[in-house]
């Protein structure tokens, strides 16, 4: 049976609804986070095929200009520090802890895989006592290529000694879950809020709720 689980951390097991928040307000926008999460990726993307890696901490910056620039709004001078501090203190997802516990109990192999830098996720997981329920804390620093591009994935089953048949990749992400599927990584869709998954990448292999769905599906 499969028995390793990569989890993407922003957004799938981090609640960045006070992120939401704050881009919005500082964007004077409803869609402002929208606009700034897609350029946000837009960036990281462009890094990975180019291969002029710079991190989260560099491009969230840029992508929050400009996008205030392009709705013509005129940002704060605390803008960007407000965004970072909503950033650093994002939480769990009310069921993430029941899930990976399950995982786990049932003899699984977790860990997070996240475009974040590794200091960062480090931070998160310590700040939200979850570092216990994860074998391995994984960032793509280590290759210095933004996911969905195969490194970052191909990075995580050498570190855990696994093939893609015996791996699953979990995310609400549709892109990060093409790129897994793309390296044949089994791969769970979480619906978080906010979230849907594009008819033209190819279906995950499962789709569920929440992690303590996703435990049951996957331990059954």
């Amino acid at each position: 049976m499969t028995k390793v689980a990569i989890f993407d951390m922003n957004e799938t097991t981090l609640d960045l609804a006070e992120v939401r928040l704050a881009v919005n307000d500082v964007l004077d926008s409803t869609h402002g986070f929208t606009m700034w999460f897609q350029k946000l990726l837009q960036l990281a993307m462009t890094s990975a095929v180019t291969g002029a890696h710079q991190e989260f901490s560099v491009l969230a910056p840029s992508a929050l200009r400009t996008i205030a620039a392009s709705i013509e709004v005129e940002l704060a001078d605390d803008a960007v520090s407000r965004v970072g501090t909503a950033l650093a203190a994002i939480a769990p997802y009310p069921d993430v802890v029941a899930g990976l516990e399950s995982l786990r109990a049932a003899g699984w192999t977790t860990m997070p895989l996240t475009n974040s830098g590794s200091a960062s996720v480090t931070a998160q997981l310590s700040r939200n006592k979850l570092d216990h329920l994860f074998d391995h804390v994984l960032s793509v620093d280590a290759v210095q290529r933004f996911k969905p591009h195969p490194d970052p994935y191909l990075h995580a089953l050498e570190v855990v000694g696994s093939g893609p048949e015996d791996t699953w990749m979990v995310a609400c992400h549709d892109w990060d879950l093409a790129g897994a599927r793309a390296l044949g990584i089994h791969t769970a869709y979480v619906a978080r809020p906010h979230m849907d998954y594009a008819d033209a990448y190819p279906r995950p292999d499962v789709f569920v709720a929440d992690f303590v769905e996703l435990a049951e599906t996957l331990t059954n």
